[in-house]
């Protein structure tokens, strides 16, 4: 059963692509506010209309609209889908535009790249630029007041990304696994899918399902697969190929592929553990940039205007976790995700992992 397609194109000057010019209204340099992020999402469309498809999968708590870019061939045959996702923490904007600027490559390169022209007679690709819009629209406002130390969560305070369903109940109890104090940054709600944001990627993923997935945060350069048993070799061995396949094709920076030690065996209620093992789908998190290149990209560019301890550099302000040199990391990733979800491919033939082969021990 396909979503309803939402049907209004928004037109505008915004972003055609990391060549062209930013939006005039971007809050931030390379960043737009969450009104331009919106409408370069339909510009697309507007753009492609043989490749693009703007569908809303849900609305956030705030009753903001849930975009999902469906690209494709449009000629009537079935293809197996590619999802790509970002900004689940409403402070990691580059998650964002990591994903727009995949979004543009794979329509600019629909017709005159061989390689991109491939990938599209071979897959569909779904991209889901922000997943907390509530999130993207208050850190927009909490920058423009100089305020800002860091807004991941939604609009009850919950981390949409500690939230989602958990294959098995979390055993250890570190910070990062979860808290249930509202005022953790951890939060991970009253109960998994408790937020209308989460239940939507659920949704989603029960009337499209996608053989591979990559999810987009920031910043610590590595990449996290799905947590697996300890047993299941093959889907580590899986996961670490499709990394592998990532990290060699990133141009200039190398990321860390980090995988679980046996003693973390915990779930979190994040996004990748639920698309392995409720949909089989072959899911990674990859953390862009680096912490320390971000601030420092960002005290060259913006010189005296920060000061020498500027909330938005310095410990979890934007700056941080957003770089400034946005191009370099968008050259630097942008075409090693695709040659992800390309090895994805190979390794699962286009299907979903069949769920005796991702059971837990």
């Amino acid at each position: 059963m396909r979503m309803p397609k939402i049907k209004l194109l928004l037109a505008g000057a915004l972003v055609l692509g990391l060549a062209q010019a930013a939006p005039a209204s971007e809050f931030a340099p390379h960043y737009p506010d969450y009104e331009q992020m919106v409408a370069e999402i339909y510009q697309l469309a507007e753009n492609y209309p043989n490749l693009v498809e703007v569908l809303a999968y849900g609305k956030s708590e705030e009753d903001r609209e849930l975009l999902a870019v469906h690209i494709f061939r449009n000629d009537g045959e079935e293809r197996p889908s590619a999802m790509v996702a970002g900004n689940i923490h409403g402070n990691e904007m580059v998650g964002n535009r990591m994903a727009m600027a995949v979004a543009w490559r794979l329509v600019q390169g629909a017709d005159k790249d061989p390689w991109v022209k491939s990938l599209l007679d071979r897959m569909d690709f779904w991209v889901l630029p922000c997943l907390n819009p509530d999130g993207y629209f208050k850190t927009v406002e909490l920058y423009r007041k100089g305020e800002l130390k860091g807004h991941r969560k939604n609009a009850n305070q919950v981390d949409l990304n500690r939230n989602f369903l958990l294959p098995k109940p979390r055993t250890l109890k570190i910070d990062w696994a979860g808290s249930p104090k509202k005022d953790n940054a951890n939060y991970y709600g009253p109960y998994p899918l408790s937020e209308p944001e989460s239940q939507a990627v659920k949704a989603f993923l029960d009337h499209h399902p996608v053989f591979a997935s990559i999810n987009f945060h920031s910043v610590q350069g590595v990449l996290f697969p799905a947590r697996c048993s300890t047993r299941q070799r093959n889907c580590t061995a899986m996961h670490q190929k499709m990394g592998k396949a990532f990290i060699a094709h990133q141009k200039k920076v190398k990321y860390l592929y980090v995988r679980w030690p046996a003693w973390i065996d915990t779930y979190t209620g994040e996004m990748e553990d639920m698309q392995y093992h409720f949909y089989g789908t072959l899911a990674i998190d990859i953390e862009l940039g680096k912490a320390g290149r971000n601030r420092t990209a960002a005290r060259h560019e913006l010189g005296d205007k920060i000061g020498p301890s500027n909330p938005l550099v310095y410990g979890s302000g934007f700056w941080t976790f957003n770089p400034i040199n946005l191009d370099f990391w968008v050259d630097n990733d942008r075409d090693a995700v695709l040659y992800a979800l390309e090895e994805a491919y190979k390794l699962t033939n286009g299907k979903p992992i069949p769920r005796e082969k991702r059971e837990l021990e």
